[in-house]
């Protein structure tokens, strides 16, 4: 074989994978950039298989381009003159193919697909690729994207109840009021979390002994006035227990019933025989109740109540004391 026919193949083979190299990828991406006044992503948002927004690549080129990327396309939208791809955030690689003018594969995109922001891919074709005549028959390919899809389990627990500890109160009262006008001293318990009981106990501490008679509220006997001196008795006992509330972290209601009584003896002259006789009108025994309030710093407590018997004798109650509780 001569020298020059030698050098003339050499040349023909160069020339003819130059051509095939240049048949298998006729297109090219001319440019990738960032559009932060784009706000398609963000507005009308796509979700992945993992409920996260995903990014929007706006490619500027024909229509029969075809794409892929190795977490997968999410969605495909053909608009005139570009083609939307939504892409999972962290998309770094982009595959596009076309039938006639080859394959790019694995382009490495110049930063990572964030969620909700849109980009721009301009890609270069061939020239006169619009004025190409189509061939008899097109080949159809078919494309699989793979979706990469990672699992993440949300374990949902409920929100933690504000636990509301247990507490006994104990304070002390003073009380005074009735048609006796009675000062009283006493001692109230309440024991609670959220709800509780309460007891209060309350007496003047005094005791009017044994009586000869009764008298009404002028000291009348019998519709007979008679003379007596200026010595009198007095009691009153107080006793009632309920249920106790807590509203908040410093009030609590209470409210409760029970018995209660208040007696009142004039002494009678030593002319009339000195004894005592019971001040009908003064002198009231029997169902009780009694509605108050707790207010609650730290661990002091202040209390205030109103105690009535039967209705008619009303007594006003106050008390200060301490917590016992967590």
């Amino acid at each position: 074989m001569k020298r020059s026919t030698f050098r003339l193949m050499i040349t023909a083979v160069l020339i003819f994978a130059g051509i095939s190299e240049t048949a298998a990828q006729r297109f090219a991406v001319e440019s990738f950039r960032m559009l932060p006044n784009d706000v398609t992503a963000f507005v009308n948002p796509i979700r992945d298989l993992n409920d996260e927004s995903c990014g929007l690549i706006k490619v500027m080129g024909s229509e029969d381009f075809v794409f892929s990327t190795p977490l997968g396309i999410v969605k495909r939208v053909d608009n005139v003159g570009e083609i939307w791809l939504y892409v999972p955030k962290g998309t770094k690689k982009l595959t596009i193919k076309h039938a006639e003018w080859g394959v790019l594969r694995d382009y490495v995109l110049p930063e990572k697909i964030d969620s909700r922001v849109t980009y721009e891919l301009r890609i270069s074709e061939p020239p006169g690729a619009l004025a190409a005549p189509s061939a008899p028959e097109r080949t159809i390919t078919t494309v699989r994207d793979t979706l990469v899809v990672t699992r993440v389990d949300t374990l949902l627990l409920p929100a933690p109840r504000k636990s509301i500890p247990f507490e006994i109160d104990a304070m002390f009262t003073i009380g005074y009021g009735g048609r006796s006008k009675s000062l009283t001293g006493g001692v109230m318990v309440v024991a609670m979390k959220r709800h509780g009981a309460f007891i209060h106990l309350a007496s003047d501490f005094g005791r009017i002994g044994p009586t000869v008679g009764q008298c009404d509220k002028e000291g009348m006997i019998n519709s007979a006035m008679p003379f007596y001196s200026d010595r009198s008795r007095h009691s009153a006992m107080l006793l009632n227990a309920g249920a106790a509330h807590r509203l908040t972290d410093h009030v609590a209601l209470f409210e409760g019933i029970g018995y209660s009584a208040t007696s009142v003896a004039w002494q009678l002259a030593p002319s009339e025989g000195g004894g005592f006789v019971k001040n009908s009108y003064y002198t009231t025994k029997g169902l009780s109740f009694e509605v108050g309030a707790i207010l609650k710093y730290n661990r002091l407590r202040l209390s205030a109540s109103v105690i009535s018997i039967k209705g008619r004798d009303w007594h006003g109650s106050v008390g200060i004391g301490w917590t016992f509780g967590k």
